[in-house]
């Protein structure tokens, strides 16, 4: 990984420091983020550093490409799913659909959403209508599976979640099948996965970028010594890690880092 770049996404009109809860790049390289202590969700110019922003009616966790031009983010305390259009220079809030719990990781792949949840712990998968195709709680002994399930990553035939508490990467088909998991002395938060199915963990424990094989066997630590950090996502069209900061220092928050891949 090159040295990190650093972008400050907070903007004069912010009332808070930022604590930035969830990132997201659109496949035109738009950079997304979840702002949660101002309410908002950004889109920024990683080249100007203009920043766009949406105000919330209440503080937003995380946050998934739909479509081209369209978001959703999730919004725990109202638990609620936000969907949002985008254009080059501007949002625009859309509907939204009601879950039950605090809804918090959210990933989109081919018209369903996979969702964690917080109070009660749970993964549900949920159409674009909002109607639950699936909810996953315990595991085939009767034994809850979750108990901090913040981030949650998709593919075409899998579903990763990060759980900070158990300390692990659980990994899950699309039927809520639990097939495998990671599991690690630190802290899991931050997901997002490569094309070759591998995953990128920020570990906040650890104060390291790892990156797990999609069978959830193998690890390789990527960045060591990252000091604060939490969510995490990987463009593969640019070959760029982003990080958000996540530090006792509230200023430092105001950062997200960006790496390119040597």
């Amino acid at each position: 990984m090159s040295t990190p770049r650093n972008i400050n996404v907070k903007t004069s009109s912010d009332e808070n420091d930022c604590w930035i809860t969830g990132i997201t790049v659109s496949p035109q390289n738009q950079l997304f983020v979840a702002d949660y202590n101002n309410l908002s969700i950004k889109m920024i110019d990683t080249n100007s550093g203009t920043i766009k922003q949406q105000q919330l009616e209440s503080n937003p966790w995380d946050i998934t490409i739909m479509t081209r031009d369209t978001l959703a983010v999730t919004i725990p305390d109202i638990e609620t799913i936000q969907f949002i259009s985008f254009s080059s220079n501007s949002f625009s809030l859309k509907h939204k659909l009601k879950v039950d719990g605090q809804c918090h990781g959210i990933s989109h792949h081919q018209g369903k959403l996979a969702v964690t949840f917080l109070f009660p712990d749970k993964l549900q998968i949920i159409d674009l209508k909002g109607n639950i195709q699936i909810t996953v709680e315990k595991d085939s002994d009767g034994d809850s599976i979750f108990s901090d399930s913040c981030y949650v990553t998709t593919n075409s035939h899998s579903i990763y979640v990060s759980e900070s508490v158990k300390n692990a990467v659980i990994w899950f088909n699309w039927q809520g099948e639990m097939i495998g998991r990671y599991v690690t002395t630190g802290r899991p938060y931050g997901i997002s996965l490569l094309d070759d199915g591998s995953i990128f963990v920020s570990d906040n424990k650890a104060e390291c970028i790892y990156r797990v094989s999609g069978d959830c066997k193998d690890r390789t630590i990527i960045l060591e010594n990252v000091d604060g950090h939490r969510a995490v996502c990987w463009s593969a069209e640019t070959s760029t890690l982003y990080l958000s900061t996540d530090s006792d220092n509230t200023e430092s928050n105001n950062i997200i880092k960006m790496y390119k891949m040597m």
